[in-house]
């Protein structure tokens, strides 16, 4: 199934290629679960330790925070329409685990592209 926010996790892909040192100073791993229609459709794995990113559950390493968003709301989040911690508030979006883990997220999550 191809989904909206299949793009913003090429970009992810892509950045991580750029900014490997940024990212391994985040030092988490993250799951993200994109839903639709209410159900998780497809998963992702950010791997802020190693630098990489990747469609499917975790491979051989611990998750430290699990995301959980639709994919309408993590393209908004990505392009800057959708405040990550404003749709947090509202339940938009789901996090278990070591939440301040996700605030260091943000600079390597922005986007410029026009999904």
């Amino acid at each position: 199934m191809s989904l909206q926010s299949d793009a913003v996790f090429q970009k992810i892909i892509d950045g991580l290629k750029d900014n490997a040192a940024k990212a391994k100073a985040i030092n988490g791993v993250f799951l993200y679960k994109i839903t639709k229609d209410g159900k998780v459709a497809k998963e992702w794995t950010l791997d802020c330790k190693s630098a990489k990113a990747y469609e499917g559950p975790a491979q051989g390493v611990k998750v430290d925070t699990t995301l959980t968003v639709s994919d309408e709301d993590m393209v908004d989040i990505a392009l800057g329409k959708l405040n990550p911690q404003a749709a947090f508030m509202k339940g938009k979006l789901k996090i278990a685990g070591n939440i301040m883990l996700t605030q260091k997220l943000a600079p390597l999550l922005k986007t410029d592209a026009k999904l």
